[in-house]
């Protein structure tokens, strides 16, 4: 195994035990790099969750399944869903376009002195949590709409992060479930995620510890910096594409 396979491991799980997401944006950033693609997806999904499990120690006093249940509800059905359209989806355009949104929406935010609050009946979350569902199963990237979501509720940092950590959770589950089905997931697979697995706890671990410092503010900041590089991420590809043809 690849020292930088771990080194990229030990950095996504602290980012992840930070903010209480964004450990696909930063491991998949690298691995794209190290290993095929084949490999690379199930293994972001596996490190996301066991990353998960690490960090939610540091907030699972405060989850509250009426809250969380609304959300579940709606990513549970969303995620099958969103994987049996995938290929009937253009995966890139479909990206590039949300993550446009993302930039423009987090570079208002980042700049706001205050952030609105909204307030919204159990539907509405569960609809939010229904186009989570669908972007996991869709194109892996469930995380900006529901965490976008809890930062404009009228909650405290922890619970934001109970709340969308035991989503991710959950959906995680369901997901690596559904590639275990399609037969993504082999032993050769399984001994790399082994492999790297004490780097994600270490770094998720001393993540959640470094985040209990933070103020309010500087949270909803660091969560918003990071939706902003995931929509870069997202547009990314899409741009590089269009230089090239430019330049052909």
């Amino acid at each position: 195994m690849l020292v930088e396979v771990l080194l990229v491991a030990v950095v996504s799980g602290f980012v992840q035990g930070l903010s209480g997401f964004a450990f696909a944006l930063v491991a998949t950033s690298f691995w794209a790099w190290m290993l095929a693609p084949q490999q690379v997806v199930p293994l972001v999904v596996m490190g996301s969750l066991l990353g998960q499990l690490t960090s939610i120690l540091s907030v699972r006093a405060h989850i509250k399944p009426a809250r969380v249940a609304p959300f579940l509800i709606g990513g549970l059905i969303g995620v099958p869903f969103g994987a049996a359209v995938l290929h009937a989806l253009n995966a890139q355009l479909f990206r590039a376009i949300f993550g446009v949104g993302l930039i423009v929406y987090c570079s208002l935010m980042l700049r706001a002195e205050r952030l609105p609050k909204v307030e919204a009946s159990r539907p509405v979350d569960g609809s939010v949590g229904l186009a989570s569902g669908v972007l996991t199963g869709a194109c892996g990237m469930g995380g900006p709409p529901l965490t976008l979501w809890c930062s404009m509720r009228n909650w405290d940092m922890a619970a934001q992060r109970a709340t969308f950590q035991s989503f991710f959770v959950v959906t995680q589950i369901q997901v690596i479930a559904i590639y275990a089905w399609q037969g993504l997931i082999d032993r050769s697979l399984l001994v790399m995620f082994l492999g790297v697995a004490p780097g994600i706890v270490a770094g998720a671990w001393i993540g959640s510890h470094v985040g209990r410092r933070f103020t309010e503010r500087r949270f909803q900041r660091t969560v918003f910096m990071l939706l902003l590089a995931s929509g870069v991420m997202m547009v990314s590809p899409l741009v590089l594409r269009g230089a090239k043809a430019l330049l052909a």
